[in-house]
């Protein structure tokens, strides 16, 4: 999940992210955020995203779990 935590830091300004935080609620990613977080997850992490995988997994938790289910 730190993985995870220090690419969605490079796109967005957050005191703290945990396992629950939202993607939309305490982000508030753009879309283009969100496409570009995809390329450096396919990148860094080797899974390919889909942006509707931002809605299916709408915390970090849940985001990272589904990643590493995906590894």
């Amino acid at each position: 999940m730190q993985e995870l935590i220090a690419i969605i830091e490079n796109y967005v300004e957050a005191d703290e992210i945990t396992a629950k935080t939202s993607f939309k609620k305490d982000l508030g990613l753009s879309s283009f955020d969100t496409v570009c977080m995809i390329d450096e997850i396919k990148t860094e992490l080797g899974v390919k995203l889909e942006p509707a995988d931002f809605v299916k997994y709408k915390t970090v938790g849940e985001m990272a779990e589904y990643i590493e289910s995906r590894k």
